[in-house]
């Protein structure tokens, strides 16, 4: 499985965590299997491009590991069947860490920030 992580910079396995999941300036998108990462520009609508963020997402990972999110974001990724964890933070190399210690978990609609 693919996964999305958003972050703030574009220093891969170091770079920090971003808070918001739309809102991350890039992504550093990990393959679980081969354990290798690329990093991309977040080109969704919120960064002049077009689509919402899941839907940018969704056509390059399976999913996300996020810190926060909103619940209308997490409704549209279900509706792609795009998967939500929740539990980021530190950086992609902790998220990456926790995720395969079990610690972050799977989100659902009351996951979501109101904001």
């Amino acid at each position: 499985m693919k996964l999305a992580i958003p972050t703030e910079t574009k220093e891969g396995l170091d770079a920090v965590i971003c808070p918001h999941f739309g809102r991350a300036p890039f992504y550093v998108i990990w393959d679980e299997e081969s354990d290798t990462i690329e990093i991309i520009d977040n080109k969704s609508n919120h960064f002049g491009g077009t689509g919402m963020p899941a839907e940018f997402l969704a056509k390059h990972s399976d999913g996300v590991i996020c810190g926060g999110i909103g619940s209308r974001a997490i409704s549209l990724c279900a509706q792609l069947k795009y998967k939500v964890f929740t539990g980021a933070e530190g950086t992609v190399k902790e998220t990456i860490e926790n995720y395969k210690k079990g610690l972050i978990k799977e989100a659902n609609l009351g996951d979501g920030c109101g904001h």
